[in-house]
C-alpha cells in the first residue's frame, strides 16, 4: 500500500485513509505522484517556486503571487482560480527539497507536499496531497478526494511539461 511519509511529524498516513499525526493534525490521503524532470534540481525547483508563472503549468490558475518576497515557512501564496482568490500557507520547506503547501479557505484544507530529489543530473518530483483537519465524514472525504484527482491528478505532469520547455 503506497505511504505518505511526514518525517518531520514522525508519522507514516497510508493513501485513502485518515490518521492523526503526532502534531495531532488528522489528515484524509487525497493521492501521490512521482515524475522525473530532465532539469537539476535547482532549476526545478525556481520553477516551482516562480508564482507567477503558475497559471502556465497548474489548471484554472489565473494568477498567483506572494506576500512576501522571501520565501520562508509562513508565506502566503494568494492566487486567483474561478474569478476568487485563495490562498496557500507554506507549511514547511527544505529550499531545493521540500515545499509543503496548505490551503487556508476552511478548516477542511488541503496539504500539497513535494519532494524533489537529484537523479542522475535530472530531478525526481514526488507529489502528496492530502485533505488537513477533515470535519467530514469518511465518504465527504473520498468524495472530495475523487473529485480532486481528478482536477488535479496530472499537476506533476503539467509541471515536467512546462519546466521542460521553459526558457
Amino acid at each position: 500500500m503506497p505511504v505518505f511519509i511526514y518525517p518531520n511529524l514522525l508519522k507514516t498516513i497510508p493513501i485513502n485513509r485518515r490518521e492523526c499525526n503526532d502534531s495531532g493534525m488528522s489528515q484524509f490521503s487525497v493521492f501521490e505522484s512521482t515524475v522525473l524532470i530532465h532539469l537539476p534540481v535547482h532549476r526545478v525547483w525556481e520553477l516551482l517556486t516562480d508564482w507567477a508563472a503558475a497559471p502556465l503549468w497548474i489548471h484554472g490558475i489565473g494568477s498567483m503571487h506572494s506576500d512576501d518576497p522571501e520565501l520562508k515557512v509562513g508565506t502566503n501564496l494568494v492566487y486567483r482560480v474561478a474569478g476568487h482568490e485563495r490562498a496557500y500557507r507554506v507549511h514547511d520547506l527544505i529550499e531545493n527539497r521540500l515545499l509543503i503547501m496548505h490551503t487556508s479557505e476552511n478548516p477542511d484544507g488541503l496539504s500539497y507536499r513535494y519532494d524533489l530529489k537529484d537523479d542522475a543530473g535530472y530531478t525526481e518530483v514526488v507529489l502528496q496531497v492530502a485533505i488537513i483537519n477533515p470535519d467530514l465524514s469518511v465518504e465527504q472525504c473520498e468524495e472530495l478526494a475523487a473529485n480532486v484527482r481528478e482536477s488535479e491528478g496530472d499537476k506533476l505532469d503539467q509541471l515536467r511539461l512546462y519546466a521542460e520547455q521553459a526558457p
